[in-house]
């Protein structure tokens, strides 16, 4: 349990804290205007599209559409929950976060986890480097090709057979039993009697967080114990199915590389990185979690699977690429000659391995080869027995224009009609899931009605002053996109708010969008703000054509903006100024200049003026 983090300490923090100085460390920036800009650090691009209004405190990428504040900055870059985030900024703003005495005792207890865990690494190093105790283990590390390095980087140790080893010298250290089953290293015996060592006899592998802190082990049986395999039991520190083997060495790699190659086993991990593979991690034993894949998501474009080639590795496999579809994650496949990744880089070196990742099939064309390997697609039956196969990795997609390109590479492979395919599939899903070109009573979104709404909502982010009076004109459920409309209500409900207090009365969605508008500046000039909204009110309440005429540039405008057409918008703008004709200022203006008085123009239209009295 984490201190509270009250409003006022959340404002020291942003106040304290730089975000261009802290953002420098993981991104080349450049001042452009008002904004800073760079390369996104959580996607693969080559024009910069990461964004930092350093006044505001608030970062936005109009690549992969992420933002947020320093908070959201430092969580995504470190995969830190909002606890840990908090507390990382408040150490370094030097801010003291406030506990109860509960919370200060649990915040205890996790420390004294962690410090048990530690020293759990270091004992089971020593053991490991003990010239008689550690000698099996270094003997089968010299086997499987392990150097030196290699174990020492990955804090490989060594548990020896004996049944209290790590409990007694843990304890002379001050930890107690209870604390050290706690972190799971030790088991309270079935008779109530006391407690034993977890793992015996194995060859010992820390499993670390992104903060390079030990949260579990696994372990390698040196003999013939079952299971061969031995991972930690869940503890207040350590969560299986969001944890990766070896993530907290591979994720720069990773980052830099737009890639993660997953393996199964962490021998498998670690081989990969002494070959210098070092953007692969593994799932550590068991099967990949949703929870894993999200995580990869966070530092990875794309993904590719290198899993062992017998029936049990292959059907991983399987089962892993269904996640990587449903988390939108693009996936490649590996299929190896023969035997596992580890394996294979000390037989066949690493440029070997190398070639097999460049080599590397799209899931669904690894799906449809397997499937063509099990059914003769030279016979009619074969291929409807290919097109069934396919209908479950077919329908689990939910993009429409993947879905779409597999069904339309299916009718080409095969030879089939591209409709023949659709409703082979359709029938088999029995109406489960839409494939692109069914019939489908899908309204047509009102493009101008959504573009006065986004102005709107727009022009209130950036002017508080309106929010009072589109509130007064526009309810915001008179709002038809859900999206303007919970962001219509959190500013009406804060009409002086900033920024930081709006994101706080919004859900994901509204805050990505309101960080987008944030970063685009308004699209009409300032004297121009108080007609569009009335144009969008009257267009929305009474749908009045001039209005719509008048909006629909001053979306085009918008639109031109956002890809920095700055020729498109001088362009717009001029139109949009001739249409809405002249200010009632203006007006004014030019009628005392018919009369004698001061003109809008000088020279040339003083002229004009007294020629055509």
């Amino acid at each position: 349990m984490r201190g509270r983090l009250t409003a006022d300490m959340k404002e020291e923090i942003r106040q304290r804290v730089d975000l261009v100085e802290l953002a420098s460390a993981h991104v080349a920036l450049k001042k452009a205007g008002r904004h800073y800009k760079g390369l996104c650090p959580f996607h693969q691009e080559k024009t910069p599209s990461f964004h930092i209004d350093r006044e505001r405190g608030l970062w936005h990428c109009f690549g992969c559409l992420q933002g947020g504040d320093i908070f959201d900055f430092v969580m995504r870059i470190g995969n830190l929950s909002f606890g840990e985030a908090a507390e990382t900024l408040a150490r370094r703003a030097g801010v003291r976060m406030e506990r109860s005495p509960e919370e200060v005792q649990q915040a205890t207890e996790r420390d004294r986890v962690y410090r048990a865990l530690e020293a759990a690494v270091g004992f089971f190093r020593e053991q490991l480097l003990h010239p008689e105790k550690g000698r099996v283990a270094r003997n089968y590390l010299e086997r499987r090709g392990v150097d030196a390095e290699t174990a020492e980087r990955f804090r490989l140790g060594y548990a020896t057979p004996s049944w209290d080893d790590l409990l007694k010298a843990l304890g002379t250290k001050g930890f107690p039993p209870a604390l050290l089953s706690g972190g799971g290293l030790v088991h309270a015996r079935a008779t109530g009697d006391g407690y034993y060592d977890m793992f015996r006899h194995r060859l010992i592998f820390p499993i670390l967080d992104l903060q390079d802190r030990p949260v579990a082990f696994g372990g390698r049986a040196l003999d013939d114990a079952q299971p061969k395999y031995l991972n930690s039991r869940e503890t207040a520190v350590f969560a299986k199915g969001r944890t990766l083997y070896a993530l907290n060495w591979a994720r720069e790699a990773i980052r830099q590389r737009d890639e993660v190659v997953v393996v199964e086993g962490n021998m498998d991990a670690l081989t990969c990185h002494q070959f210098g593979i070092t953007n692969a991690v593994a799932s550590l034993g068991t099967s990949l979690t949703m929870e894993q894949v999200l995580v990869l998501k966070r530092f990875a474009g794309k993904a590719v699977l290198v899993y062992d080639a017998d029936a049990a590795g292959q059907a991983a496999m399987e089962r892993a690429m269904t996640l990587f579809e449903e988390a939108e994650l693009p996936v490649l496949v590996v299929v190896l000659p023969s035997g596992d990744p580890d394996e294979l880089l000390r037989a066949e070196g690493p440029q070997r391995f190398r070639d097999l990742l460049a080599q590397a099939v799209p899931i669904f064309e690894y799906q449809v080869g397997m499937a063509a390997l099990r059914h003769d697609p030279k016979t009619i039956e074969g291929r409807v027995r290919i097109v069934d196969e396919l209908v479950p990795a077919v329908g689990a997609v939910s993009n429409p224009v993947r879905q779409a390109e597999y069904i339309r590479s299916l009718a080409q492979r095969f030879n089939l009609a591209e409709d023949a395919v659709r409703q082979r599939l359709r029938s088999r899903l029995r109406g489960k899931s839409p494939f692109p070109g069914a019939p489908q009573a899908v309204p047509t979104p009102d493009r101008a009605r959504d573009q006065a709404e986004r102005l709107l909502v727009h022009l209130m982010v950036h002017e508080p002053a309106l929010r009072r009076v589109v509130g007064e004109a526009l309810p915001a459920d008179e709002f038809q996109d859900a999206r303007y409309r919970a962001l219509a209500r959190a500013l009406y409900a804060g009409p002086d708010d900033a920024v930081e207090g709006l994101r706080e009365r919004i859900d994901d969605d509204g805050q990505r969008l309101l960080m987008q508008l944030v970063f685009e500046d308004p699209p009409v000039v300032e004297k121009e703000k108080e007609r569009v909204v009335k144009d969008a009110i009257d267009f929305i309440v009474h749908r009045e054509p001039d209005a719509q005429q008048r909006l629909a540039l001053a979306g085009q405008i918008q639109q031109a903006q956002t890809a920095g057409d700055l020729e498109q918008v001088r362009r717009l703008q001029v139109e949009y100024l001739k249409l809405i004709g002249p200010t009632p200022a203006e007006t004014t203006s030019s009628q005392g200049s018919a009369q004698g008085g001061p003109s809008r123009k000088g020279g040339e239209g003083d002229g004009q003026e007294e020629s055509g009295a």
